[in-house]
């Protein structure tokens, strides 16, 4: 799952109004951060296979330490100590929503990824396979992402004209993000594909930002 992730972020809102939005754009894909640095610099890898799946080339053969079901919860638990201890306000609860926006990218993952998600580091792979039918998945991923920005937009209100915009223009550009990445060119190299990653999803972390500025909670 790519932009579906991004479904619980925009809902967390809903939970904890003072945890910023670019917090939990963060939070949803930290362990694929994670992944897009080890994966880049040869602690997990992945092969570019063409046609690996309807949704994407990635053999993801080996990621025990970001995507297995351990590794994730270990990852939930240390963002949600690390906001709880840095945040100003609402901290036990701003900690335990940024601990379930990291864990609920597993669960996502668990429905569209073939099985490749270990129950532990060297133990069997999970994973209900829904890349295997593309529009299927895509049709999944936008109703998780309409349905967090409907609850994002109920718990908030524009402080201008460009926080009744930006959602929608976030939207678009979100849904282009997924039409990118289906559509364009596989990465070259390993290497590639865990650098593109990061630099993706920090980006987006980034355009969240734009919310925090332009909206506040009602």
């Amino acid at each position: 799952m790519f932009v579906g992730h991004y479904g619980p972020a925009l809902a967390g809102k809903a939970v904890a109004k003072s945890v910023p939005l670019w917090t939990l754009f963060f939070a949803v894909q930290l362990v694929d951060v994670a992944w897009g640095i080890f994966v880049a610099n040869g602690i997990e890898h992945v092969r570019i296979v063409p046609g690996f799946t309807e949704a994407n080339p990635l053999d993801l053969y080996d990621m025990p330490l970001t995507h297995s079901l351990p590794g994730a919860l270990v990852w939930s638990v240390g963002a949600g100590l690390v906001y709880a201890i840095w945040a100003r306000s609402q901290k036990r609860l701003g900690g335990v929503v940024i601990a379930a926006a990291v864990f609920s990218h597993w669960l996502l993952d668990l429905i569209v990824h073939v099985p490749d998600l270990p129950l532990w580091p060297g133990g069997p792979e999970v994973g209900l396979g829904l890349w295997n039918n593309y529009p299927l998945a895509l049709t999944a991923e936008m109703a998780v992402l309409v349905a967090g920005l409907f609850l994002y937009l109920r718990v908030t209100e524009a402080k201008n004209a460009t926080g009744r915009i930006w959602p929608w223009a976030f939207l678009a550009l979100l849904v282009l993000a997924e039409y990118a990445n289906h559509t364009l060119p596989p990465p070259e190299s390993a290497a590639a594909a865990g650098y593109m990653a990061t630099a993706t999803f920090i980006v987006l972390t980034g355009l969240a930002a734009i919310c925090d500025l332009t909206r506040r909670a009602r």
